[in-house]
């Protein structure tokens, strides 16, 4: 696969669907969900899955994720077809604020934001 999103069939619908697919799996990946959680532990809760997201898919530990990096979590995690119209790559399509080709970790937590719905 290239490094290149899967175009204009990612709605910003199935785009949000994407990010929160990869929530869950991240949930599923690290952390065992508690039921009985205040919206200020779900939030705290959602950052630390975002924190943990980030640190996986930064494999080489320079506080930036780059399509390289993307392209081996679709194949680690085989991505490739469980993600609707998006794939990974849409990340840096819509959340690559600054258009460096990198994601940040402040870049992450805009595009995985602590006030959306909590997990």
């Amino acid at each position: 696969m290239s490094g290149k999103s899967k175009g204009d069939k990612c709605k910003p619908t199935e785009y949000t669907k994407m990010k929160n697919t990869l929530l869950d799996l991240q949930n599923r990946r690290y952390i065992a969900q508690s039921k009985d959680k205040t919206i200020d532990e779900k939030m705290a809760f959602k950052k630390l899955l975002v924190d943990e997201m980030f640190n996986y898919f930064d494999s080489d530990n320079n506080g930036l994720v780059d399509t390289n990096e993307l392209s081996q979590v679709i194949k680690r995690d085989e991505l490739g077809k469980d993600l609707s119209d998006c794939s990974l790559f849409d990340l840096l399509k819509y959340d690559d604020y600054n258009s460096d080709k990198h994601l940040a970790l402040e870049e992450f937590y805009r595009a995985f934001p602590d006030n959306s719905q909590p997990l």
